[in-house]
């Protein structure tokens, strides 16, 4: 249903749809961010899947080049030291990645502009 309601809103507004930012996986982990824009704001999710040995507890890191604000995250925590920077986290039941598994995690924010992060980062790894 949220899906849909999200959905919803992006036809009545006028967005951009953006081709995820997907690179190759640098060492053991790789990210596929995805993200839908609007006037004033954008859903986004990031993937980050697991090439390596199996990861206990993963932290992710970008810079946004528009200064942004989180208005709610889903499947992970979120914090913003500043209107650029941010750090996602994973919860408890979502800490473990196997080997050739992936978490997915998700969030709202208000922004002028938005476009995938070119400095992300997980657990210090160029993602």
């Amino acid at each position: 249903m949220f899906r849909s309601t999200i959905l919803a809103v992006a036809l009545l507004l006028p967005f951009s749809w953006a081709s995820p930012a997907s690179a190759a996986p640098a060492g053991d982990v790789g990210c596929d961010y995805r993200f839908f824009a609007w006037d004033g704001g954008f859903v986004a999710d990031l993937t980050i899947t697991n090439h390596g040995p199996a990861i206990n507890g993963w932290t992710a890191r970008w810079t946004f080049s528009t200064a942004t604000g989180n208005l709610g995250v889903w499947q992970a925590r979120m914090e913003q030291p500043s209107p650029f920077a941010v750090t996602a986290t994973n919860l408890p039941y979502n800490a473990v990645i196997d080997t050739g598994r992936s978490v997915r995690f998700g969030w709202t924010a208000s922004a002028a502009a938005t476009e995938a992060p070119h400095d992300l980062t997980v657990n210090g790894m160029p993602c």
